[in-house]
């Protein structure tokens, strides 16, 4: 499972629990084409058409707490998913230095698909 599909696990495990249930799952039914400022997503949700909801969507979230759809055929959306995704790795990079020098070693397996 790739780093995306890892947060999109428990971006939804986490909204899963806030949530009443998978009865209320709202789906994005529209795309938004206007690019949102990187600095404004907190993070994002990836949507399957082949699960609840009707189109494939990423859903961003931004710092206000709201949800934006956008399509992943935008080169917008894949430019801040690669930021996303690099972020990521930097978390993780540091998360394994600290865990090493405390004499802990953490491994973490992922994998990526292709487009």
């Amino acid at each position: 499972m790739g780093t995306v599909g890892l947060m999109t696990m428990i971006v939804r495990k986490m909204l899963c629990v806030i949530s009443d249930g998978p009865l209320n799952y709202a789906c994005c039914v529209k795309y938004t084409h206007n690019p949102l400022p990187f600095g404004v997503i907190k993070g994002f949700m990836e949507q399957k058409s082949t699960e609840v909801c009707r189109i494939d969507a990423i859903i961003f979230l931004t710092k206000n707490n709201k949800k934006v759809c956008a399509s992943t055929k935008d080169q917008w959306v894949r430019a801040a998913l690669a930021r996303l995704r690099s972020k990521i790795e930097k978390l993780t990079e540091q998360g394994t230095q600290r865990l090493s020098t405390a004499g802990l070693k953490l491994t973490i397996h992922t994998t990526t698909k292709s487009p």
